[in-house]
């Protein structure tokens, strides 16, 4: 094999690392949007026959409302509204939640953290509370 044609391929091979070591450390660049949206620390829930409001720990996930001891109950999600960035608590069902803030129809999904389901009125629940007696 030529000189000329080892160093070619040489150069392309070292070209096709450094290419992907780039994409490497730019795909590992940060948490993408998808993963922020589904960080949380807590669950939150409502439950529609008594209106309750309530949460738990990420780790536990209800089965029935504390209050009622309905098995009714509805996850809550975060609308993120996309013209203030403000996040609006509600029942997860269909369609887009309108903001809270300006009124606007709010599509984007999130889940919300300890913090925000407080903020709405939601209180913190024990595994023994939602579990079924």
């Amino acid at each position: 094999m030529p000189m000329s044609s080892r160093r070619t391929n040489l150069k392309r091979f070292v070209s096709g690392i450094c290419f992907s070591v780039c994409l490497l450390l730019a795909a590992g660049c940060g948490k993408s949007a998808v993963d922020r949206a589904l960080e949380s620390d807590a669950r939150g829930y409502f439950c529609p026959g008594c209106k309750s409001k309530f949460f738990t720990e990420y780790a536990v996930i209800a089965d029935v409302c504390p209050q009622c001891k309905n098995n009714d109950i509805l996850e809550v999600v975060g609308f993120v509204c996309p013209a203030d960035r403000h996040t609006t608590l509600a029942p997860r069902g269909r369609g887009a939640a309108s903001c809270e803030k300006c009124g606007k129809p709010s599509s984007s999904l999130k889940l919300p953290n300890e913090a925000e389901l407080k903020n709405w009125g939601a209180s913190r629940k024990s595994r023994a509370d939602v579990s079924p007696k």
